[in-house]
């Protein structure tokens, strides 16, 4: 059973990564080794610089604590933050990798147990995690090591083992929620539409527990007497910091404390804890996974006398071929549970945490604060660059405008690329669907942001005017990237936007944009230029970007078109 077990696991993360593919294609073959050598160097220079970045901000942080005796909320606040980020994205990429997957009818006859189809599945999805995980969390691990006064072996042997089995306890936590969910959707009959409401649901759920607990204050009237005892001991914020999530707590305090006993006794109590949580989810998943999949996705056909029904002749509005298409791709979007969990997270995670904000607005301090923000003399031109920033981000994070052609894939494309439009036409109404559903997801948050801001309307509008060019110039040169190398070959829905090489290199090209653009506009300050300068700016970066954008689109859009391998 362990030898099955194990050779199910490399066979589902050699498909995962396309390892064997890659191999043939890359190195037997030889075809397009440079595109290969490209991707790869630009990855690892993009991870580099990301996680410099994050290195330094972590030693700047270690000297801030250090001052009140408190070195290790440098740890914890890494830790706590990668898994508060892998339990909200963890849903999505669970009820994706879980219940989307094609080779589930290949897997469900086979000799198999449930727990064990599960247990390949999970070791996926921490594959995908430590990824991610390894660019954020080991500069702040190498940071810390630097500064404190610890052992270096036990301290490299205790961050990697707390490294391996950081995923484990979220991803377990998301995998079990998603499991439940799954098989109550099961008895429905709208599958598709339930299993967006109910992850978008469990997200928002998730998100509103876990900054509730982390922004509760002591009772009125003692903060003062609290802090002294607070800061009478070293690291001792450690533990107010991660009350509320213990195994961050037992994490921070195994690699702060590493070869001591109290180091080694909390090292032992995190990796049990996650062995429990692994075992629940098993438990859990035997159970239920499987009457998820065959009763919860079968297909629903009620049973309907015909005899009377009347057929009406149909009737098609007329719209032009770039709205035909952009509908389409709206349309096409939506009805995908995997797609829209995946693409519209961040859309739902800003404005819960707006909403926290506004919340904690009723305290005096929080109040405080925000009516010195308010009365700031550029405050209303920075909200307006704040607003415009928050569309760009939530673009180059979604994943929305830079897979229209991928998520396709081989079934889909030719349907595509046989109606009779030329390839501008065809990336346009993909570039323009995608920014009307990042315009309508980008709404609420705004909303909110300026419910607390109370920006006048002058600075809201050139804030919408800065998002909405900012936006449409990454949609359409994220469409250009995607349709001159679309990741058609996917076997999963999911791979489309998980797996897609373009969403990550489309992540890195705009994350260097907007440090590019914040570095403008804080230069711009810190020369004394008004706030007026700082607008008008970055809305002709923004406006430079999308034009040559549309340029580039129609010189070699039917070009790129055509070079699609059907």
């Amino acid at each position: 059973m362990r030898h099955r077990l194990m050779s199910l696991i490399l066979a589902q993360l050699n498909m995962n990564f396309a390892i064997s593919h890659s191999r043939y294609y890359y190195i037997e073959k030889r075809q397009r080794l440079w595109e290969g050598v490209l991707i790869v160097v630009s990855i690892l220079m993009g991870a580099a610089v990301l996680s410099f970045g994050v290195f330094k901000l972590a030693d700047a942080f270690y000297s801030s604590a250090a001052v009140i005796r408190q070195e290790a909320l440098t740890l914890i606040t890494g830790i706590l933050a990668a898994q508060f980020l892998m339990l909200i994205l963890g849903v999505a990429l669970v009820i994706s990798v879980f219940y989307f997957s094609s080779d589930l009818p290949t897997l469900i006859p086979l000799p198999l147990k449930p727990w064990e189809v599960l247990a390949s599945k999970f070791a996926i999805i921490l594959a995908n995690e430590y990824l991610g995980l390894a660019v954020f969390i080991i500069p702040i691990f190498v940071a810390y090591g630097m500064r404190a006064d610890i052992g270096l072996i036990s301290y490299v042997l205790s961050s990697i083992i707390v490294f391996l089995a950081l995923p484990v306890i979220p991803v377990a936590i998301a995998s079990i929620l998603s499991v439940i969910l799954m098989r109550i959707i099961g008895f429905t009959k709208r599958k598709d539409m339930l299993t967006t409401i109910g992850g978008f649901l469990l997200v928002a759920l998730i998100i509103g527990v876990q900054f509730y607990m982390q922004t509760k204050l002591p009772a009125r009237g003692n903060e003062q007497e609290f802090m002294m005892q607070l800061l009478s001991q070293a690291n001792s914020v450690v533990t107010l910091v991660g009350k509320q999530f213990p195994p961050g707590i037992w994490a921070t305090l195994a690699i702060s404390d590493a070869g001591t006993f109290k180091g080694f006794m909390n090292l032992g109590l995190f990796l049990s804890v996650s062995a429990i949580s692994l075992v629940v989810f098993l438990m859990v998943g035997n159970r239920f996974f499987y009457q998820g999949v065959v009763f919860g996705f079968e297909a629903s056909v009620p049973k309907r006398d015909i005899s009377d029904v009347k057929l009406a002749e149909p009737q098609f509005p007329e719209r032009t071929s770039l709205v035909a298409l952009a509908v389409t791709e709206i349309k096409l979007f939506s009805r995908t549970p995997v797609f829209v969990l995946n693409g519209f997270i961040g859309f739902l995670m800003f404005p819960i945490m707006f909403v926290v904000l506004l919340l904690m607005g009723n305290d005096p301090e929080v109040a405080g604060l925000w009516e010195s923000l308010v009365v700031m003399p550029e405050f209303h031109s920075i909200g307006a660059l704040i607003v415009g920033a928050y569309f760009f981000v939530l673009t180059a994070f979604s994943g929305i405008p830079f897979s229209p052609f991928s998520r396709e894939g081989k079934a889909n494309i030719w349907f595509l690329r046989s109606q009779p439009v030329s390839g501008s036409t065809a990336a346009m109404g993909k570039a323009l669907g995608a920014e009307i559903m990042i315009l309508l997801g980008s709404i609420p948050g705004v909303g909110v942001f300026q419910y607390i801001a109370r920006l006048p309307v002058s600075s809201l509008v050139i804030g919408f005017y800065l998002g909405i060019v900012s936006s449409f110039a990454l949609c359409i040169w994220g469409v250009l990237l995607d349709m001159a190398r679309p990741m058609l070959n996917w076997t999963d829905q999911q791979k489309a936007i998980k797996s897609n090489l373009n969403i990550l290199i489309s992540m890195l090209i705009s994350t260097a944009v907007l440090f590019l653009l914040g570095f403008l506009v804080y230069t711009l300050f810190k020369k004394g230029y008004s706030g007026l300068v700082a607008q008008v700016t970055s809305g002709a970066v923004v406006t430079l970007l999308l034009a040559s954008g549309l340029r580039v689109l129609r010189t070699v859009g039917d070009k790129l078109w055509r070079s699609i391998e059907l």
